[in-house]
């Protein structure tokens, strides 16, 4: 059950982490990579991109609610004062704005509920509460809402309190199709309040102090306050501790190969952007025919430095043949981590890749060192012993 960010507001203070690990990683490919690079590029790029998410106090948290009344309440949120969150962009379209807090009694935001309901007016939050974040306070509301029909929309936008100039709550905001606004404190309802002169109406009826601080100077605070470059730092230090303990494969015992036949069967036809129909549903490809595997992938466990030998004279093999090559680890010592992937990339000269669950089923990969490479229509995998190389 979300509550609505303004969209300036998010445009404003979606603060990401500045961690540029991309770069270190070298995502560029020209156009006639392996289809599998590809997708081991994009596994890779999520994984670092997932590091750097929200901070958690902006996190909507899973909600346990009643599916009917979670479903009414969604239509709700997304339905009421349509333009409310383009509000601070000039001019204002016509609506109708509550502005409230949990500051304000139970009766008296329960009232301001059904007034927002009864004229499909939206609930403007300036923030969340300390130590709350955005998923709590939604649920705090949906207790406040909970039996109102319909359901009223609710949104976070302190940019609209300060268009506004709204220093207590309730605050009722009304705004025609010619810009004309009007304004009054208290809850005596747009009936009444749509048919006074424009302008402040004064007071009337009790209000209360806004307790939730003002979520731009939240975020300013909070960014002000945080040290950006120990956040990289343990960011950077911490990544390859997030990555699991790897794939724990056995040591080739002896030298052998597999041919794949990696034809796939297509279960929805595919078109060419031109309208060309390139595959029906039901019909059986081999993407080694269309887009042959070009590079070389030699798969083997960083952990192990004999194996680590041998990934790099079949790597060197490989690239006197014009070659190109792609080293994938299964396992790296965690507690060094970028050291270790420093140096490995440093010994093999190449960027180094993190093996996957994807690739290994893919692949069938069964004991390591590994080297996958395209034959024909074909993929031939090859188990390497460090016996008989």
């Amino acid at each position: 059950m979300p509550i609505l960010f303004s969209k300036t507001l998010l445009s404003r203070c979606m603060v990401l982490l500045p961690v540029a690990l991309s770069s270190s990683l070298g995502f560029a490919f020209d156009p006639e990579d392996d289809l599998f690079l590809k997708g081991l590029a994009g596994q890779q790029q999520r994984i670092i991109t997932s590091q750097h998410d929200l901070p958690d106090w902006l996190k909507p948290k899973p909600l346990q609610l009643d599916p009917v009344f979670e479903q009414q309440l969604h239509q709700g949120l997304t339905s009421a004062s349509p333009r409310a969150a383009d509000a601070s962009v000039k001019p204002i379209s016509s609506g109708h704005w509550i502005f409230v807090s949990f500051g304000m009694p139970l009766e008296e935001l329960k009232a301001a509920a059904k007034e927002a309901s009864e004229t499909k007016a939206a609930l403007v939050f300036m923030g969340v509460a300390e130590g709350e974040n955005t998923g709590q306070l939604a649920q705090r509301l949906a207790e406040v809402i909970k039996g109102i029909k319909p359901i009223p929309g609710a949104i976070i936008d302190p940019l609209l309190f300060n268009k506004m100039a709204v220093s207590t709550v309730p605050t009722m905001v009304s705004t025609d199709a010619q810009g004309h606004t009007r304004r009054v404190r208290g809850l005596p309802g747009f009936v009444w309040l749509d048919r006074q002169d424009e302008g402040d109406a004064g007071q009337k009826g009790p209000v209360y102090t806004i307790t939730e601080p003002d979520m731009i100077g939240e975020i300013k605070r909070r960014i002000a306050t945080t040290d950006w470059e120990k956040q990289k730092s343990d960011a950077m230090a911490n990544f390859w501790k997030g990555q699991g303990e790897g794939l724990d494969l056995p040591k080739a015992k002896t030298n052998r190969e597999r041919l794949l036949d990696p034809s796939l069967t297509v279960t929805q036809d595919i078109y060419h952007p031109d309208g060309r129909l390139i595959a029906a549903k039901g019909q059986r490809l081999n993407p080694q025919t269309l887009l042959p595997m070009r590079h070389v992938y030699i798969i083997f466990d960083a952990t192990q430095p004999e194996q680590v030998g041998v990934a790099k004279k079949l790597g060197d093999l490989a690239a006197s043949k014009m070659q190109p090559v792609v080293y994938l680890f299964s396992k790296l010592d965690h507690q060094t981590g970028w050291e270790q992937y420093n140096a490995l990339a440093s010994e093999l000269g190449a960027p180094v890749y993190q093996l996957n669950k994807a690739l290994l089923k893919r692949f069938q990969i069964q004991a390591l060192p590994t080297v996958i490479e395209g034959r024909d229509d074909r993929l031939s995998v090859r188990e390497i012993s460090y016996d008989k190389r």
